[in-house]
């Protein structure tokens, strides 16, 4: 049971003391250029743009007659993640054996 003991230990100690493994970046070192679509122009790309920042003065505006910016949420949840659910499934298995 010593040995059992010692590896989950072990496992544990290297789990927590290695944890920038899965931080690893994957995106591109040189990401590609932004490019306009074919055939757009400057005034047609103002014109979306403009038109994009009203629909969504609009919004906002709606939002403020609905009294949505006094939104209050609702009950907590608590969320133990699997991770965590392990971990105390390993330390229950310790304390009981």
């Amino acid at each position: 049971m010593t040995l059992i003991k010692r590896i989950v230990v072990a496992a544990l100690l290297a789990i927590w003391c290695f944890p920038a493994a899965g931080f690893a970046k994957t995106e591109p070192v040189n990401p590609p250029a932004i490019t306009a679509p074919i055939g757009a122009t400057g005034t047609t790309q103002a014109r979306a743009q403009s038109t994009e920042a009203a629909s969504l003065a609009t919004r906002e505006k709606q939002a403020q007659n609905q009294n949505l910016t006094d939104f209050k949420g609702g009950a907590v949840y608590v969320y133990l993640g699997s991770g965590a659910v392990l971990v105390l499934v390993i330390i229950l298995i310790i304390l009981l054996v």
